[in-house]
């Protein structure tokens, strides 16, 4: 999402809203299409957007440019990672703590010109990437996983639009101008509502159609809760990829999808809305 979602007084209906609708009738039955198709489909997809957005934090940090072969290291990390929702803890934790080994040495042996920044810098792009995209992996294995996997594109999509039309037609008072200068209070809140309808219809198109096949029936209530709560997550997710762009001084993290920006401008608010569907629907049964 980020600032090129942002509510705006201006006319949607310019050339930039047209590529970005164009690129969304592109890209969403792509989407589709990997969420109905099997598992390891799913995980391949999950390492390819990780990689790409990856590849997108280290060229916007700068990292890519002053250490590559530190980056190198980084990229297998990231392509290693969501793999690891399939291993058992201790294989993760052996995992990690040889990969961390391998930083340190490599910082030792560069004569200080890998610095601890450096090694922060390709830490944190492995939790805010592969990690926290991971959570889609763990939400499909889970129990009526197939169902919930789901949640994760409908909580970012639909608090994107939610808000970008709340604001466009609302807005009156800034929410973070110094952030995201358009974005508005009127344009979050109709974010958060449209977002918790959106998962009561999810319900109940569920409970028509396929409460039968899955043998079970969705709670409508413990959709709506979960609805608000990932719309929060997402437009906490959604400014915090903006003050990292404004940080970094770049207004995209790329130009892969026209009107729409890179892989994590993309990925902003899902990166944050999968960890809460999974730990929410991990903890709570969301069927009956």
């Amino acid at each position: 999402m980020g600032e090129r979602t942002s509510e705006s007084k201006k006319s949607g209906a310019g050339p930039g809203f047209k590529m970005r609708v164009l690129t969304a009738a592109v890209g969403i039955p792509v989407i589709i299409l990997i969420l109905l198709a099997p598992l390891w489909v799913l995980t391949a997809a999950a390492v390819l957007c990780s990689l790409i957005g990856t590849f997108e934090f280290y060229g916007a940090s700068g990292l890519l440019r002053r250490q590559l072969p530190l980056c190198v290291v980084g990229f297998i990390g990231t392509a290693a990672l969501p793999l690891c929702v399939f291993l058992d803890p201790i294989m993760i934790m052996t995992f990690a703590f040889l990969y961390l080994i391998v930083l340190f040495l490599m910082m030792l042996s560069s004569r200080r010109k890998i610095r601890i920044t450096d090694i922060s810098m390709l830490i944190t792009a492995l939790i805010y990437i592969p990690f926290l995209l991971s959570n889609v992996l763990l939400i499909r294995r889970l129990e009526f996983g197939n169902v919930l996997v789901w949640l994760v594109f409908v909580g970012s999509f639909m608090t994107d639009s939610g808000a970008y039309f709340s604001g466009k037609f609302f807005g009156r008072h800034k929410l973070c101008p110094d952030i995201s200068p358009k974005k508005t209070v009127e344009g979050a809140v109709g974010g958060t509502i449209v977002c918790g309808l959106s998962f009561l219809l999810f319900a109940l198109i569920v409970n028509l159609f396929f409460a039968d096949m899955i043998n079970a029936d969705m709670s409508y209530g413990m959709m709506f809760v979960l609805g608000l709560i990932s719309a929060v997550a997402a437009q906490i997710g959604d400014l915090t990829a903006s003050l990292i762009k404004r940080q970094f001084g770049i207004k995209d993290f790329g130009n892969l999808f026209p009107g729409h920006g890179g892989m994590l401008d993309r990925c902003d608010s899902i990166v944050l809305v999968a960890p809460v569907i999974y730990l929410f629907a991990s903890q709570i049964s969301m069927f009956f």
